[in-house]
This record gives structure tokens, C-alpha cells and sequence, in this order.
């Protein structure tokens, strides 16, 4: 049977170290009642539970909204319990027959969910626009990505999971799809310039800048608690973002905006700011990366 629909493919992060840190028995336990209860969510969501392969379930919706709804509850609930998740979300048509999908949708959706970071939810542009306004409230363009295993890029925006008591999702506004010739133009010439100490770089469309603790990194920041690989500077289709992938966080200033603490997100930039490593709680003094986004001729 072909049909066209929602195809989610969530997935337990990490279960490798978990059976080492827990032992067979408890981890087990732990990872068969998280893929339960993202199954339960699913279809008490209108979805429909196709087939789990021991730490993942592929569901089904005809809603859209719906999807975007399970997918937010699953974030939730492993944010806030022993085992995080991670997952892709994406709109195709796929041939369904007894307990298997086929068609290159589900392909997508699994590598969506294969590119996702721990508590976090990738999304194809395809589902997105079927999201009425208010189910995309809480998506984050990511900008143009190109999928493993595919040439072409494509827009696919983000849900992540809130961290601490807060429940939910991080509250991110969808960023606009670049359309026309002149906004296309625009997004060439956008760049980033930054400075840390005596390091002085300029960022151009297409290109980023890794900072971390790592000698490979682009930026090394050497203080204990910058992870190794911290975040990435990075401008694609016009948009200029930082992308924290680190355990300690970062603070950011943008503009005249208070300062905001984020940890394992993305945040677009815009006009002038700081990006400090860590956060205030540290009692240190962090180190700071100034930046201008700006158009270039």
C-alpha cells in the first residue's frame, strides 16, 4: 500500500555506554521502557506504530501537527528521564507492507534521525511546511544541510529538548527560506568577523570556524572546561550561526539583547555580540570571541 505521510524515526542516544555504565540487565530495562513509552506517545498521538528494532520505533501520522507533536513529547520524556533520544522527522509517500516501510522517505527520515544530537529532533522542510503556524513555533531552521548519503543540500530546521525543570522545547522562531535572486545575492555576501585576543578571521558564506580545546580545532581555547570540539561559527544560505556542542555551555551577548546561556544549541547571530566558553558559573574568566555579522561586496 502507498501512502503519503509523517514518517518519525526516534532513536535512544547513546545505548552503547549505557549498557557499560548500567550492566546488560539494567540497561535494557532502562532502554525497553523508553522505546515503550515512545511507542505509547506515538500512537496516543494518532500515530501508527509500524516496527521497533530494539532501541528505535518507525511511526507513522497523517497529521503533520501531530507528528510535530509526538516528536515534542518524546523529547520531554528523555530529556527528563534515564535515557535521552534523539530522532528525524520528514513527510514522503512509502509503500507500507506488514511491519516494513520501503521508499527512499524512510531513508531520509533515518538519516535525520542518524544526524540528530542528543535531545533532538531533526526536521525536513518537506513536513514543516505542512505545519500549521502554530505547531512550528518551537522549529529552528538549521539552514541548507546536506544529508549523508545525498548531493544535494537542503533547509531542515531543528526541535531540541529544554534543559534543567523547564519542560518543553526551546523556543526558536523558523527562519525564512531564501526565494528569489536578490535574496540569494544577500545570503553570498553575508559574512562574520571575529576576534579573540590577537585572532582575527572573517567568515564567509559557505565557511566555518571550530573553536575548541582540541589542536585541531580552527580557534583552541585551552581552559579545562572547553570541550574539546565547543561549538562551530558558521554561515550558510545567509545565516550566521554558533552551534554549541559542548558539556559546559556557552553565554552569549547579541546586540543590546540580556546575555542567554545555551548548552548542545544553535543560535543565529546577528549585528554585533560576544560568544564567551562556559558559563558565569565557572568563576572564571571565560574566554571571549567577539563578533560582527556584516555584508561584504
Amino acid at each position: 500500500m502507498s501512502i503519503e505521510r509523517g514518517i518519525l524515526m526516534a532513536d535512544v542516544s547513546g545505548s552503547t555506554p549505557l549498557y557499560r555504565r548500567y550492566g546488560d540487565t539494567e540497561a535494557s530495562r532502562l532502554v525497553f521502557e523508553c522505546v515503550e513509552e515512545m511507542q505509547r506517545i506515538a500512537t496516543r498521538l494518532g500515530g501508527d506504530f509500524v516496527r521497533s528494532k530494539g532501541d528505535d520505533v518507525l511511526c507513522l501520522f497523517e497529521s503533520p501537527d501531530q507528528a510535530v507533536i509526538a516528536a515534542k513529547e518524546i523529547l520531554d520524556h528523555g530529556a527528563h528521564g534515564a535515557v535521552s533520544v534523539h530522532a528525524g522527522l520528514h513527510w514522503g509517500t512509502v509503500l507500507w507492507r506488514g511491519n516494513e516501510l520501503f521508499g527512499d522517505a524512510v531513508n531520509v527520515a533515518a538519516r535525520l534521525s542518524s544526524q540528530a544530537k542528543e535531545n533532538e529532533v531533526l526536521i525536513s522542510k518537506s513536513l514543516v511546511k505542512r505545519v500549521s503556524p502554530e505547531g512550528s513555533s518551537d522549529l529552528r531552521s538549521m539552514g541548507e544541510i546536506t544529508l549523508r548519503g545525498t548531493d544535494v543540500p537542503t533547509e531542515i530546521f531543528a526541535l531540541m529538548a529544554a534543559d534543567g525543570d523547564d519542560h518543553g522545547v526551546t523556543k526558536m522562531t523558523v527562519q525564512p527560506t531564501i526565494f528569489n535572486v536578490q535574496q540569494k545575492e544577500k545570503a553570498a555576501k553575508t559574512a562574520v568577523h571575529l576576534t579573540h585576543g590577537g585572532w582575527v578571521g572573517t567568515i564567509p558564506e559557505g565557511g566555518a570556524v571550530k573553536v575548541g580545546r582540541s589542536p585541531q580545532c580552527d580557534l583552541v581555547m585551552p581552559q579545562a572546561w572547553v570541550s574539546r570540539e565547543h561549538g562551530v561559527i558558521s554561515v550558510r544560505g545567509g545565516i550566521v550561526e554558533f552551534k554549541d556542542s559542548s558539556s559546559a555551555g556557552s553565554t552569549l551577548t547579541i546586540g543590546n539583547s540580556p546575555e542567554i546561556y545555551i548548552r548542545r544549541q544553535t543560535v543565529a547571530l546577528n549585528g554585533n555580540g560576544v560568544i564567551e566558553l562556559g558559563s558565569t558559573a565557572t568563576g572564571d574568566t571565560l574566554p571571549r570571541i567577539t563578533f560582527a555579522v556584516m555584508q561584504v561586496s
